[in-house]
C-alpha cells in the first residue's frame, strides 16, 4: 500500500526530478571539509600531548611537536574561515547595524560585502606572488616547503573573495531580507 500526501502538500516539496544535485555536492564537500579540519585539530592535539610527555616525563622536549602545533594551528584557523564558517558565524560589532531598520542594513551589507571583495581581490595577486616566492624556503625542525604552510591563506583570500560575491549576489536578490 502507498501512502499519496494530499495534492497541496504534494506541490509545496520539490519534486525529485527538478531537485538539483547542487546543494547534496556542496553538502558533502561541506562535511570532507570539516573531517579535514578535524584531522589537523586531532594533529594538533597528539602533538601537544607529545610535547607535555617528552617535556615533563622524559625530561627531553621534543622541538618538533612546536612547529607542528603552530602548523596546524594557523591551518586550522584560514581552512575553516575560508571553507566552513558561515559569515554570519564571525565575530562582528553590529550594535549600530542592528540598530538600524532592515533597509538600512541591506546597504551596510552591501557595503561591507563589497569592500571586503574589492579588498582581497586586490590583495590575491600579491598573497599568491609571496607564497610562490616561499617555495625557495623550508621550515626549520620538518623541512616542509613554506609555500605548502602559507598556502592555506590563499585558500583563505579566495574563499573569502568567493564568500563575499555570493553575499552580494545575494543582498540583490529578491530574497534580500534572509541574509540580513
Amino acid at each position: 500500500m502507498k501512502i499519496v500526501p494530499p495534492p497541496e502538500e504534494a506541490a509545496k516539496r520539490p519534486s525529485r526530478r527538478t531537485h538539483s544535485v547542487g546543494p547534496g555536492l556542496l553538502a558533502h564537500l561541506h562535511r570532507i571539509a570539516e573531517l579535514i579540519s578535524a584531522a589537523l585539530f586531532a594533529a594538533m592535539l597528539a602533538a601537544f600531548l607529545i610535547q607535555v610527555f617528552t617535556r615533563y616525563v622524559l625530561d627531553d622536549p621534543a622541538s618538533w611537536t612546536l612547529e607542528v602545533c603552530s602548523i596546524t594551528y594557523v591551518w586550522i584557523v584560514f581552512f575553516a574561515s575560508a571553507v566552513i564558517v558561515d559569515q554570519r558565524q564571525h565575530i562582528t560589532f553590529d550594535m549600530l547595524y542592528k540598530s538600524v531598520n532592515p533597509r538600512r542594513r541591506r546597504v551596510f551589507a552591501v557595503i561591507t560585502a563589497a569592500v571586503i571583495l574589492v579588498m582581497f581581490a586586490v590583495g590575491l595577486p600579491g598573497t599568491i606572488d609571496y607564497i610562490a616566492f616561499m617555495s625557495k624556503k623550508y621550515s626549520l625542525m620538518l623541512h616542509i616547503r613554506m609555500d605548502i604552510l602559507y598556502s592555506c591563506f590563499g585558500l583563505f583570500v579566495i574563499g573569502a573573495i568567493v564568500a563575499s560575491a555570493l553575499r552580494l549576489r545575494r543582498l540583490f536578490g529578491r530574497e534580500w531580507e534572509k541574509e540580513i
